[in-house]
């Protein structure tokens, strides 16, 4: 891959990370709608970026242990840091000597269950690195009819099981199994992606716009009205992926043709996204307490400069101790 496509990802990345900070702060439900693809965009570009790092694996020891742990170690070490941080700052803000969150509440945050729901996309992007081996080698499949014969029963089946509310009855199904099909998915097509050309990202998104529109007049039939796509989100079904997917794609093939400079700015976003997403949580929950209840723009730029702000500072506090502590730089 040359690097002009290195940099379309960046650039892609700081898109997805500002939609998804601006989905935590905004009230316009137009604009919600518009956005609401930054999640599935930003585990395609997982699953492109995962291409090249699950090969460097596996030619240099073939572990797969080795690409889990290194994995592990950049997205919930951190994680637990950040929350360690968070809930600590938050004893500053107790209300009449009571601490705002109950044991039950920090425990599920730091098992990314029902907690601090911000870090669920945690569990998304760690639930494709342990499908990553399965995912890869699929692709390596070089009959393209049957793989798509095998992913489409496999959707179905997934779909049949959330029509049926199984994910209701099972906590495992709800919070692992109810996503590693559809963001699996997704993490395959960011892998095909790394293959693909701009055309035929166009051809794929069309076929998504497609799909999305016929699921939103189903839908209209049902229910009278036209319902945004985030109400399919949580588990994820094919009214909210198809969207999604449309966007990704689309983006894909526009950010694939353009030839992009490289930005120190956005480079240092989109390597510190990790560590932007993790602090605008904190800021997001403080600012309000300290400057009340403000317009959401004015909001969205504060959380935004903060976060960048202090994940900043945090990188040249570690360059002038000259400190190599990885996870404090994603």
């Amino acid at each position: 891959m040359n690097s002009s496509r290195v940099i379309f990802i960046d650039y892609l990345k700081v898109i997805g990370l500002l939609c998804i900070i601006l989905a935590h702060i905004s009230t316009d439900t137009g604009i919600l709608q518009i956005r609401n693809f930054d999640v599935p965009l930003m585990v395609m570009i997982s699953g492109f970026l995962a291409v090249d790092s699950f090969k460097r694996n596996l030619k240099q020891d073939k572990s797969f242990l080795r690409y889990f742990w290194k994995r592990i170690s950049r997205l919930l070490f951190p994680t637990w840091i950040f929350l360690i941080v968070f809930f600590s700052i938050m004893t500053m803000f107790s209300v009449n000597g009571t601490y705002p969150y109950e044991i039950n509440f920090i425990i599920n945050s730091f098992l990314l269950l029902d907690g601090l729901s911000y870090v669920w996309i945690i569990r998304i992007f760690l639930i494709c690195t342990f499908i990553t081996p399965i995912i890869y080698y699929f692709d390596k499949i070089e009959n393209d009819y049957i793989q798509f014969l095998i992913l489409l029963l496999i959707y179905i089946l997934y779909e049949i099981a959330i029509f049926l509310k199984i994910n209701e009855w099972n906590i495992i199904f709800e919070f692992i199994l109810a996503y590693i099909v559809p963001y699996g998915i997704i993490y395959l097509l960011g892998m095909i992606s790394k293959k693909t050309n701009p055309k035929t990202d166009r051809i794929i998104s069309v076929l998504c716009l497609f799909t999305f529109i016929v699921s939103g007049y189903l839908i209209y039939l049902n229910t009278g009205m036209f319902q945004p796509t985030q109400i399919m989100k949580y588990p994820p079904t094919i009214y909210y992926i198809s969207y999604a997917l449309f966007v990704s794609f689309l983006l894909f093939s526009i950010f694939k043709r353009i030839n992009l400079k490289q930005n120190r700015f956005i480079k240092f976003c989109s390597k510190s996204s990790l560590w932007i997403y993790l602090w605008h949580i904190l800021f997001l929950t403080i600012i309000p307490i300290i400057l009340g209840e403000l317009n959401w723009v004015l909001n969205y730029i504060i959380v935004l400069i903060c976060s960048i702000g202090i994940t900043y500072i945090q990188n040249r506090i570690l360059d002038l101790f000259n400190l190599d502590i990885k996870i404090l730089r994603q």
